[in-house]
């Protein structure tokens, strides 16, 4: 009978030790299933354009019903080290302290709260943490049954806390790692979030960089123009005009000498004084602002730019153009600008007997490359030597419109200067 008594208490405990483990069992599928189903919620966020409140309101509702607990809450650390209610919890109503509540995490490591929620100094007994139960009710929520936290955290960085209350079955140890789980989800949504907001405000502030680049560019060029303006009607208006006076003037004196001695002189400081003339207009042309409107399409331009030098310097020239259509006016005359810059230093100051021009796509804007075969010249001491400064200009206008610009020369080599500018200011 002992041995038969014996086989039966063997047989209750084995039946309680399944019914223990099929318990058990059953909890750490109902907490996996809690943990999926949060998670779940957590990665529709990326999908959907919802607003962080609302998505933090339809969180704390899953949260709540998976775990079976009648409410749940985002709690954020705030800027002096409170902890304050995020918008929407669930199952608090609207007149409920909760949305009050300043809870004072204390000192790193040392507060009650940071112990309990940061340190892992969490400890459930019959389905809730006794410590942190007292915390919500002396804090305002006296009706609080039974409570479970874990830290809303992204890697390092503390952003809060996720807490559920009053679940009919209790909390179990499955629950708290669950609930771990979802803070850790949040806490990779929080942070997409604010990145998502910096690129935002980063892409605003690079709009307004690039409006008051564009601002800068039209206005530099409308200084530029007017300076060349006022310089070019001082010229016409007074250096012309007064050359032009002393030439009537000399041939007056001519006339009225009878065919002296002086005639041959005379002649000779005639001939100067038309040289000189010719000069002044030559570079009355050369600055005068180009007009706003092309001469028609930028190959043509470039074109004429050419023929010019052709007929006037004797340069052979070249021009290989494959542009293509709808190009914005205010880079067409940037590339113009620079084009004509550049030719002005070949022939004013290059020597050559040989100028190319080269334009084409590249790269979403315009890039234009012009080579000659003069005399070079060392391009670190370019910016301290007379006739170069135009190079200067070639540069910042080319940056100024968000492009770049190389020059490539050596004494005897010739040069190289190239240059690209976006489609787009």
């Amino acid at each position: 009978m002992e041995a038969a008594a014996l086989r039966i208490g063997d047989k209750a405990t084995l039946d309680a030790n399944a019914g223990g483990r099929a318990k058990r069992g059953q909890q750490s599928g109902r907490s996996r299933e809690s943990a999926l189903a949060a998670l779940g919620a957590v990665s529709s966020y990326l999908d959907s354009d919802e607003d962080l409140p609302s998505f933090f309101g339809r969180l704390s509702a899953t949260i709540a019903e998976q775990m079976g607990a009648q409410r749940a809450a985002f709690w954020r650390l705030g800027s002096r080290g409170n902890l304050v209610l995020q918008p929407a919890p669930h199952g608090f109503a609207g007149d409920s302290p909760v949305h009050h509540m300043r809870l004072p995490l204390g000192v790193k490591g040392v507060g009650a709260l940071d112990r309990l929620i940061f340190a892992d100094d969490l400890e459930l007994a019959k389905g809730t943490s006794a410590h942190l139960d007292t915390i919500w009710q002396a804090s305002g929520l006296a009706d609080v049954r039974n409570s479970l936290a874990a830290p809303w955290r992204a890697g390092e960085r503390r952003i809060g806390a996720v807490a559920v209350y009053d679940s009919s079955r209790g909390f179990t140890a499955h629950d708290q790692s669950a609930l771990r789980l979802v803070g850790m989800a949040a806490g990779l949504v929080w942070q997409y979030k604010q990145a998502e907001d910096e690129l935002g405000r980063t892409a605003v502030r690079l709009e307004e960089a690039m409006s008051a680049r564009r601002h800068l560019l039209n206005n530099i060029a409308a200084g530029g123009d007017e300076a060349r303006r006022r310089f070019a009607s001082a010229l016409h208006d007074d250096s012309l005009q007064l050359l032009t006076g002393a030439e009537l003037q000399l041939e007056r004196i001519r006339i009225e000498s009878g065919g002296s001695h002086v005639d041959e002189q005379l002649e000779q400081l005639g001939q100067t004084l038309n040289k000189v003339e010719d000069s002044l207009r030559r570079l009355l042309m050369n600055v005068s602002p180009e007009p706003l409107q092309l001469p028609s399409d930028l190959g043509d331009a470039m074109r004429e730019r050419l023929e010019s030098i052709r007929i006037r310097a004797g340069i052979e020239t070249h021009l290989e153009s494959q542009l293509p259509g709808g190009i914005p006016p205010a880079i067409q005359a940037i590339v113009l600008k620079n084009v004509q810059e550049v030719l002005n230093n070949v022939e004013k100051h290059a020597r050559a007997t040989r100028v190319s021009v080269i334009v084409g796509s590249m790269d979403g804007g315009i890039r234009v490359q012009v080579g000659d075969d003069g005399k070079g010249f060392v391009v670190a001491e370019s910016t301290h030597m007379p006739g170069h400064i135009g190079l200067v200009a070639v540069r910042e206008r080319a940056q100024l419109a968000g492009g770049w610009c190389r020059v490539d020369s050596e004494p005897g080599t010739g040069t190289r200067i190239e240059f690209w500018v976006p489609l787009s200011l």
